[in-house]
């Protein structure tokens, strides 16, 4: 696999990021037009028009009882941006929207984009989106449901520490007939803000054509094979272990056994304690074998008011008895101490299984289902509908810009006009909370001011940790390198030659 940072959406960033931060998308609270998709579009939602209900469909089905609602994100980004959300927790959501036309995802490239916010960031739950393989003419989202056959399934999915982005795709093995699905191995890691910050991420996926498959995540993007990168693999193995071919009953699969000439020594005490008391402790001086631990306080009185018929017979408050503060009170017992003569249950040495056979492997015979395609992307499942069928324990899990295309330039012009203007819009938002909470408290002193930056710093270098040491590492080497190398001498004047006396020469 290959990572690398989109440079080509970093340069783009910097026009619309100087726009939102000076208010040009604030300007006179007009109403947001989501920008058009430059380019070829197979499928895209931006939720801005009321009519979006008419088009995304709930599954009637009694198991998802949430329901999707539109609404604005949590982070100052784009005004009047808004989004599908999950507004409750502990709940399972479904619904769909068809395409007008099936899509091939046998035809490439395929550029699949969406963005999600976690409100409340993300502990439990998935946001991944599902590329339905159904018929666009007859399927009824009503009827969506977890067995509804997919294509492809991707994005994010965690719950507790474990967290990855998927990339499933359901393939259809020619010689049983069976649909198979196929997981993306070490796929990428969640963005590390997503469990805890509510900002926005894009997810992305293209496949490339041949066998290559590319995921991006905000503006990392890393490069997979279908054929190489995926459990199981979609070739399955030529040969298999014999399902029949059970381990006899007499194989010997232990390499080593207990020596049966071995012999307990006769000194060794199986029942002797791990530890005994110590021989060779004394009793205190001060010790206080009769004493209680706990005695009526001796300098306690009877309140004056204190009435034995309405009140009761008083008694002195329990305090701890002064003569066990020393050393102690009660029956003395010696402090333990290892046993010496612990040597815990005896066993007998191992030595090599004369029967010893080795590691039973059952015969290896043709795998029934085997089958091998070079071209595995060529016979990828149509895709008759997006859908979002999900459960969670987060509320306000929003999504946005689903885009499905084949030009690739297309959804990244159309990411830097959505995702990537609200990410700087959101970024600059988020540093200004931080500056003000920063600022909340602290005075004008000096050492405030010192303590404001510090902090800052200190953020500035806990979010840009990689950056900040090798840019340390390249300083320090550079540094060492200038101080340590060897100076060329200089250039030493040549002495004049001394003429013998009355020699002609040059008058000077």
């Amino acid at each position: 696999r290959l990572t690398w940072t989109s440079s080509t959406m970093r340069a783009r960033l910097t026009a619309p990021c100087v726009a939102l931060l000076l208010g040009a998308t604030r300007a006179d609270d007009a109403a947001y037009t989501a920008p058009a998709v430059v380019g070829d579009v197979l499928f895209l939602e931006t939720f801005q028009d009321d009519a979006w209900e008419s088009r995304w469909v709930h599954s009637a089905v009694d198991r998802y009882e949430g329901r999707f609602v539109r609404e604005g994100y949590s982070l100052a980004g784009i005004e009047g941006d808004l989004g599908m959300a999950m507004p409750h927790k502990a709940k399972r959501y479904g619904i769909s929207a068809t395409l007008k036309a099936p899509v091939a995802a046998s035809e490439q490239p395929l550029v699949v984009q969406y963005e999600a916010m976690f409100k409340e960031g993300l502990e439990c739950g998935g946001a991944y989106l599902k590329l339905l393989h159904v018929d666009p003419s007859a399927f009824d989202g009503a009827a969506l449901d977890e067995p509804t056959p997919y294509s492809i399934m991707f994005g994010p999915d965690k719950c507790g520490d474990a967290g990855k982005i998927h990339f499933i795709f359901r393939f259809r093995n020619p010689t049983t007939g069976e649909w198979i699905e196929h997981h993306l191995r070490n796929g990428p890691d969640l963005p590390s803000t997503a469990a805890n910050q509510a900002v926005t991420h894009l997810y992305r996926f293209a496949l490339l054509g041949g066998s290559k498959l590319a995921i991006t995540v905000d503006e990392s993007t890393t490069t997979y094979d279908l054929l190489e990168d995926f459990d199981p693999p979609v070739n399955p193995p030529r040969q298999i272990d014999d399902p029949e071919d059970t381990k006899p009953s007499d194989w010997v699969d232990s390499p080593q056994m207990p020596d049966p000439d071995a012999k307990k020594p006769d000194d060794w005490d199986e029942d002797a304690p791990i530890e005994i008391p110590d021989p060779e402790a004394v009793k205190p001086a001060d010790w206080h074998d009769d004493e209680p631990f706990e005695i009526p306080d001796p300098d306690a009185q009877k309140p004056a008011d204190w009435d034995d018929e309405d009140d009761g017979d008083w008694a002195p408050p329990i305090v701890p008895n002064p003569l066990c503060a020393a050393s102690g009170c009660g029956e003395w017992k010696a402090p333990t101490v290892p046993n010496p003569a612990y040597k815990g249950r005896w066993y007998p040495p191992l030595i090599d299984n004369p029967a010893y056979k080795g590691e039973f492997k059952p015969r290896q015979i043709d795998n029934p289902a085997f089958f091998e395609d070079a071209q595995p992307w060529a016979s990828l499942a149509s895709i008759g509908a997006v859908a979002f069928e999900l459960w969670t324990m987060n509320s306000g899990i929003l999504f946005d810009n689903v885009l499905i295309t084949r030009d690739a330039a297309a959804a990244e012009g159309f990411a830097r006009d959505t995702w990537a203007a609200r990410h700087a819009a959101e970024k600059a938002a988020r540093q200004a909370e931080q500056d003000a909470a920063f600022r909340a408290g602290l005075g004008d002193s000096w050492l405030d001011r010192v303590t404001f930056h510090a902090r800052k710093a200190a953020m500035f270098v806990d979010q840009h940790l990689l950056p900040v040491c090798v840019g340390l590492f390249l300083g320090t080497a550079t540094l060492l390198a200038w101080c340590c190398m060897p100076r060329r001498a200089g250039r030493v004047p040549a002495r004049a030659t001394q003429r013998p006396a009355g020699s002609a020469g040059p008058s000077r």
